[in-house]
């Protein structure tokens, strides 16, 4: 299920009894993402994020201080998410809308226990960016690491900050061939 209506797509997997989300949204999504728990009876038991970036965590906070989900961040992130971003130079004046409030309860991805999920680096967009492999369907959560453009998987240059890493990923989830692949934009994607 995709959340409507949020600035990236934030999908809830219901499996085995268990209730998962991935990625979180923007700040202001956070009212959208709780309403849709309440709307449906769903709690989120975990909250996997693809990158810890302001579009992927900035609702996180709300929806944390809700429902107390169990959240997973790529290892290398857990003081950013912890503690929030560190700007920088001229980051610190453009950034200051970017900012995420911080949780001191997440994990790293080493430590998920959640069997029937697979976490898969795909850096480029963000140093850490992962991907959520969901082998039952054949299924890869690949966050921004992809984009889907006329019907073609691609690489969206204007916010990848390594292209190298950032090829590499795509041609990892080129070979890794899943049925469906699911972006942080747009719709799904059948593969071929």
């Amino acid at each position: 299920m995709i959340i409507p209506n949020t600035v990236v797509n934030v999908y809830v997997i219901k499996y085995m009894g268990t209730v998962i989300q991935i990625d979180a949204g923007i700040k202001s999504d956070a009212n959208k993402v709780i309403n849709f728990y309440k709307d449906s009876g769903l709690n989120p038991d975990y909250i996997l994020i693809t990158a810890v970036d302001y579009i992927h965590v900035g609702a996180l906070r709300d929806i944390y201080d809700v429902y107390n989900p169990k959240i997973y961040v790529p290892k290398r992130e857990m003081g950013s998410m912890k503690n929030g971003p560190t700007l920088r130079g001229i980051l610190e004046v453009e950034g200051k809308g970017l900012q995420f409030e911080g949780i001191q309860h997440v994990y790293s991805y080493n430590k998920m226990d959640i069997d029937f999920l697979e976490v898969i680096g795909t850096p480029g967009y963000t140093m850490d960016n992962v991907s959520i492999y969901f082998r039952d369907k054949n299924s890869l959560f690949v966050g921004d690491s992809i984009i889907i453009k006329r019907n073609k998987i691609k690489i969206d240059s204007m916010f990848t900050q390594n292209m190298q890493m950032a090829r590499s990923s795509l041609d990892k989830i080129k070979e890794f061939c899943p049925a469906t692949l699911f972006p942080s934009h747009g719709n799904p994607y059948r593969c071929e």
